[in-house]
């Protein structure tokens, strides 16, 4: 297996963790709050979730990185230059820096958990679309991501509230 190969399945792995992860976080997130509390097992659940995506993560930066340093060395520096590959590596930091937040308890749940599952989501959908070929500003991805979250925010708001009621 060449180091390409390599990198593009590590880098999908560390993706399917953190999008599965953070999409599961939110169906046990909202289960868990159903009742106003969280039970032990709740938390046990919640904490092995979290693994999953730091491990994600992890994959994701350490094979990112690993693509930076290909393209430089194989003369590919044009790709450094790629919108998609800029919005991405800002999204990627938005996910550490979110983690570290939430983790020390310096943003709330409402925009963080909202945070973590867009920037999952569309750091996904952007590789997606660098692959096939798809470009847009890094302007107007940053802008619509940002957007995404603000409603995302909301909708996951809206949930929450929804399954405390029925509960």
């Amino acid at each position: 297996m060449d180091i390409y190969t390599f990198l593009i399945l590590t880098h999908l792995i560390g993706t399917i963790l953190g999008v599965g992860g953070a999409t599961m976080i939110e169906v046990h997130i909202n289960k868990a709050l159903s009742d106003g509390q969280m039970s032990p097992d709740e938390k046990y659940m919640m904490a092995s979730t979290y693994g999953v995506v730091r491990v994600g993560l992890i994959l994701a930066i350490l094979s990112g990185f690993g693509f930076l340093i290909l393209y430089k060395m194989t003369g590919q520096t044009f790709r450094l230059y790629d919108p998609i590959l800029w919005a991405k590596m800002t999204i990627v930091m938005a996910i550490a820096g979110n983690a570290l937040l939430l983790q020390s308890k310096k943003i709330s749940l409402y925009w963080g958990s909202a945070l973590s599952f867009v920037s999952w989501w569309v750091a996904a959908i952007l590789g997606i679309f660098s692959s096939n070929g798809i470009h847009y500003s890094f302007l107007s991805i940053m802008s619509v991501y940002v957007l995404s979250v603000v409603c995302i925010a909301v909708v996951l708001h809206w949930f929450r509230k929804l399954a405390t009621k029925t509960s």
